[in-house]
């Protein structure tokens, strides 16, 4: 299967193949357009990426880079938020930021200008008999075990594999 992902950033270092499993978000790029009493309109641009597993929303400065990769249906997880859940997130987010921004009487009109599927890559390796996780964006590692358990049993979804 084709799927978007984020550019990768950090990959484990000393791992000859390490597997992975590809995260759901839902990013979009948003035009805010404020009317303004006795001043100028405002248009701001806003980037958020919409976490579809958690329903939270991140601002970020841009549209991230996406490369299409063909991986297995295994490797991805399932999202548990749908587009229109996501959107209306990301509207929110957009809202509570530029309020901060822009003094109006009324909200903005938004309009999405792009918006794309897409997946952050965590790869799963072993270092030093220990399995690990790696956020590919940030760079950060995590014990397997915390998240899924000694036996297994907290594992759900694609962190399983």
């Amino acid at each position: 299967m084709k799927v978007s992902i984020m550019r990768p950033i950090f990959r484990p270092e000393d791992v000859s193949n390490p597997s992975f499993v590809l995260y759901p978000y839902h990013i979009f790029h948003l035009k805010l357009f404020y009317k303004r009493l006795g001043r100028s309109d405002r248009v701001l641009d806003y980037f958020a990426y919409v976490d579809l597993y958690r329903l939270g929303a991140e601002r970020g400065d841009g549209f991230i880079d996406l490369y299409e990769w063909d991986v297995e249906e295994r490797s991805v997880m399932e999202p548990l938020v749908d587009y229109e859940e996501a959107r209306m997130k990301a509207f929110e987010s957009a809202i509570t930021w530029g309020n901060s921004r822009v003094v109006s009487w009324w909200l903005p009109r938004i309009e999405v200008v792009r918006d794309e599927r897409a997946y952050k890559v965590f790869w799963i390796y072993e270092k030093d008999g220990e399995k690990l996780i790696m956020d590919s964006l940030d760079g950060k590692e995590f014990s397997l075990e915390t998240i899924v358990g000694k036996d297994g049993r907290k594992c759900k979804g694609a962190w399983c594999r």
